[in-house]
Order: C-alpha cells, then sequence, then structure tokens
C-alpha cells in the first residue's frame, strides 16, 4: 500500500560550519568552503578548495547555480568542459541524467492538473502502441502513474546504460519490448504494484508513452510546452547539443567518453540536456508550487504531492527528506560521464543545481554542498559525522583485504581492499581508476573522501566472508561476497 512517509537523518557527534547567510554585498566564497563527509576525531573543522578536489577526485568541469529567497544569486562554472579546453561556463550544457525523471514528472503532474491524466487510473486502459505485460502480480494492482512516479509500480528495469555514439540507437517501443538494438532489459513486472519502491527507468518510459499518446504530442514538443518554455528552460532539451557549447562525458581515471558521451533515447528517464542555470530555473518554479505561491504552474493539491513522500523518500518525481525548515526535496543522475544533482529547501526557497562532467564526481558533489550550506545557511546543515580512529592491526587485515562482489546490485564490477600506503591503513579500490584510503574506526572501515563505511557481517577470527557497503546519509546498505582475488597479500 502506498504510505506517506518523513523521514530525517539524526546524526551525534558533528560538524558544521554554522555559517549565516552571507550579506547581500558580499561575494559568497563557497568554492574555498568545501567539507568531507567524515572527519575523525581531533581533526579541525578544515575547508578544501573545489579546485584542489577537483583534482583529487579527476573531475574536470563543474557547473553551479545556486538559488537565495526563490531567485537564481550566482551561476558560476569551474574546470573544463572537455578536450576542446573550453572553459565551463553557465551556459555550458552537460548530460542532466537522472535529473531528468523529476522535471518529466513535472509535466506529468501538469497533464494530472488539466484533466489529461490520472494518477490512479490502470495506465494499460490508456496505452495504445504499447501494453504493460500481464502478470499474476497484477491482480487488483494495476500499474498506476501515481506509482510509476513514485518508483513503487512493480516495475524494471532500474537503469539504463546509454548507447556509444555511432551505434544503433533503439525506438521506444524496441526499449520497452526490450528487442534489438535495444539491450534485453523489457520493462515488465518484477513485484506486486504499490508494496515497495525500486528505482526503475523504465517506469518512466511508461510514463512517457503515455504522455505522448495522451496528448499527440513528441516528448520533446510536449516538455517544451509543459515545462521548458513556462519555466524560461532556453538551453534544455533532448537532442544532442553542439559540440563546442557541451561538456564531455568523463570516465573515473579522468578519459574523456569516447565520442564525447553516450546517447540515451530513454528522455523521460535520463535524456536531458541542460545547464545549472536551467535546472535551477525549474527548482525554483518546482518550489514556488510546493510554497503555493500565485501564478506557480501546478495547483496546490499536485504540488503537495509533488513533495509529500508517498512509499519510502519517494514522492511524485523526487526524493524528500528533512524536517520543518529543513524539509527538501530534489533527485541526484548519474549517466556515462556524468554527475548531477538538484536540491530544494521550499521553506526558505534556496537551493542549489550542479552539472559535472565526470562519473567520479559523486562525492565532490556533496562536499560542494556542503560548503554551499554553510556559505548561504540552509536550513540543513549537512552535518559532517566525527569517528574515532582505531589502530590497524594484522587480523584487521587479514578481515578485510581480499575482492569483493555486490550479491544485489547488477551490473558493477568487484571492488578490492588492498593494504594502504604511507598514512593510510586500507584503499578502495574500485577497478576503474577510483582509489580511496580507508581508516579503522569503531564504527567500521570509513572512507573520509566519500564517506563510505564497510563493516563485516560475520562475527569471529579470519577473512569476512560478507561485508555491507553503504555511505553516510545513504539508506541501508549492499552486500557483497568475497570472491577469489589477484595477489592480495596481507601485511
Amino acid at each position: 500500500m502506498i504510505r506517506k512517509h518523513a523521514f530525517c537523518f539524526v546524526v551525534a557527534s558533528v560538524l558544521s560550519g554554522g555559517a549565516s547567510a552571507p550579506a547581500p554585498s558580499i561575494r559568497p566564497h563557497y568554492d574555498i568552503a568545501l567539507r568531507k563527509a567524515v572527519a575523525f576525531e581531533g581533526e579541525a573543522n578544515a575547508k578544501m578548495s573545489l579546485s584542489d578536489r577537483m583534482a583529487r577526485w579527476k573531475v574536470p568541469g563543474v557547473s553551479v547555480a545556486i538559488i537565495d529567497d526563490c531567485r537564481i544569486v550566482e551561476t558560476r562554472g569551474f574546470g573544463i568542459a572537455g578536450s576542446n579546453g573550453q572553459a565551463v561556463r553557465a551556459q555550458t550544457v552537460f548530460q542532466a541524467a537522472s535529473v531528468t525523471k523529476p522535471v518529466a514528472a513535472f509535466a506529468a503532474l501538469r497533464l494530472v492538473d488539466k484533466g489529461v491524466l490520472s494518477l490512479d487510473d490502470d495506465v494499460n486502459r490508456r496505452l495504445r502502441a504499447w501494453q504493460i505485460p500481464n502478470s499474476p502480480l497484477l491482480a487488483g494492482h494495476p500499474v498506476t502513474l501515481r506509482g510509476i512516479l513514485s518508483h513503487s509500480a512493480g516495475l524494471i528495469p532500474g537503469g539504463y546504460g546509454g548507447y556509444q555514439q555511432g551505434a544503433p540507437i533503439p525506438t521506444l517501443l524496441q526499449t520497452l519490448n526490450g528487442v534489438e538494438p535495444a539491450r534485453p532489459k523489457p520493462v515488465e513486472v518484477a513485484y506486486v504494484p504499490g508494496t515497495e519502491w525500486r528505482y526503475a527507468g523504465g517506469g518512466y518510459l511508461v510514463a512517457q508513452l503515455l504522455m505522448t499518446e495522451q496528448t499527440h504530442k513528441s516528448f520533446d514538443m510536449l516538455m517544451r510546452d509543459e515545462v521548458f518554455a513556462p519555466i524560461g528552460m532556453k538551453q534544455s532539451g533532448f537532442e544532442a547539443p553542439d559540440r563546442w557549447n557541451a561538456a564531455s562525458g568523463h570516465v573515473a581515471n579522468g578519459s574523456e567518453v569516447p565520442g564525447g558521451w553516450h546517447v540515451y533515447p530513454e528522455l523521460a528517464a535520463a535524456s536531458l540536456w541542460s545547464t545549472a542555470p536551467d535546472l535551477a530555473r525549474f527548482g525554483v518554479a518546482a518550489m514556488k508550487a510546493a510554497r503555493h505561491e500565485s501564478g506557480a504552474l501546478l495547483s496546490p493539491a499536485i504540488a503537495d504531492l509533488m513533495t509529500t513522500a508517498q512509499i519510502g523518500p519517494r514522492s511524485l518525481g523526487f526524493v524528500v527528506g528533512g524536517e520543518g525548515q529543513g524539509r527538501r526535496f530534489g533527485h541526484d543522475g548519474t549517466n556515462e560521464g556524468y554527475n548531477s544533482s538538484l536540491i530544494l529547501y521550499p521553506a526558505t526557497c534556496q537551493g542549489a543545481a550542479i552539472l559535472t562532467n565526470s562519473d567520479n564526481a559523486k562525492p565532490l558533489i556533496a562536499e560542494l554542498l556542503r560548503g554551499i550550506a554553510d556559505v548561504y545557511g540552509w536550513p540543513d546543515s549537512m552535518a559532517t559525522p566525527v569517528f574515532a580512529r582505531v589502530g590497524l592491526t594484522s587480523a584487521l587485515s587479514e578481515r578485510f583485504l581480499g575482492t569483493y562482489a555486490f550479491t544485489d546490485i547488477s551490473g558493477v564490477n568487484p571492488f578490492r581492499i588492498i593494504p594502504g600506503e604511507a598514512g593510510e591503513d586500507l584503499i578502495f579500490d574500485r577497478g576503474d581508476g577510483h582509489r580511496e584510503p580507508l581508516y579503522v574506526t569503531t564504527d567500521g572501515l570509513v572512507g573520509p573522501d566519500s564517506g563510505i563505511i564497510i563493516k563485516a557481517v560475520s562475527t569471529g577470527k579470519g577473512p569476512a566472508s560478507t561485508i555491507i557497503y553503504a555511505r553516510i546519509g545513504g539508506n541501508g546498505g549492499a552486500k557483497a561476497d568475497r570472491v577469489p582475488d589477484a595477489g592480495i597479500t596481507v601485511p
């Protein structure tokens, strides 16, 4: 059953900048105020520069737009767009990746407001060119638009990897059916709709088909009419941009994605090209709707659904969290070579849109958001947890060193925990160029850069057969089993 649920993160011991909002005449310097995900007892609350952290994470370019008091108060670009050597500017376009989903959901909710779509009808009654395959799981539990937008419709698959440039590109119907040239991942029912939530990009493709069939418009025209034009998102769309104005994607080792980027034909799920200022404009429009302001693009009732968790942390199109003034909604995105984030605080009408051109940028984005929160006095200080370090022993080395494969996450290569270098206990090695130090704490192995926490599942001595991989502030964790490794030795 769909349920409303609010949640917050509680940290017992924290470091926070606690800075109040700067005076309007003072230019904020959030780019020298970044904070790590984790601090250790006895350390100062050190601030870091964005340029240094971009170098550490091998992130070539970052674009930022900041919202304060319902206005976009600052837009800045950092680094370079790619091998063309162009500097990132506010007008540089990036793949927004899954930040596409809340933008597409906003359009769907506009159509619900107009009576074109229904949140709770069986979508199969409206779909014409394609139908959700019949399943015993659907008995008494139809797939609805409400379920699709909140990732609780019972549908899979979760995500899409895109296609290299020059490769055959499937149509929407080929993708829905999972037939060539689409990869064999058809959209189908995997669990009883409404009983839980599982991230499902495939569901958003069903919404895309439903929206286009009911409006008799192409998806890009529909999005232009319902979102881009009313909001003023003049540099957003689904067509590949001019390379001179586009940021090329980069993989974790810093090299450019062949051809600059992958092609994502899954429009409503992952295909939006945009700029940070355009996404911030969308954020302002979404917050004005959430605040029930006059002239907002959604009715108050629909806006409340957009910002209220339907199941788990998922609302209709967004991820929601926090409480009181710190109540927030937003979304993150990851495509091959890109990471993005949109975060919004409707009570104070503050937020930020961040676009990057690197697989490695997730922890950098989190560090940057902490700096912005400090400088602009966001209601959520994005506190940095403090951990107590303990010494590395040979027994702990024996317990954790090795190669591990996730048991419940598909499509992810094994990772290794290897001996540390000078001043490091151990190292987390993802195998794609991403490496970061791990330190032994009373809570497990902690990576202060990205905030990962690794714990052994089994008690006792000897190598752990299963570990839990989680992140600070994340939901739960993922199990990984030990697998044969390649020559890792215990010191």
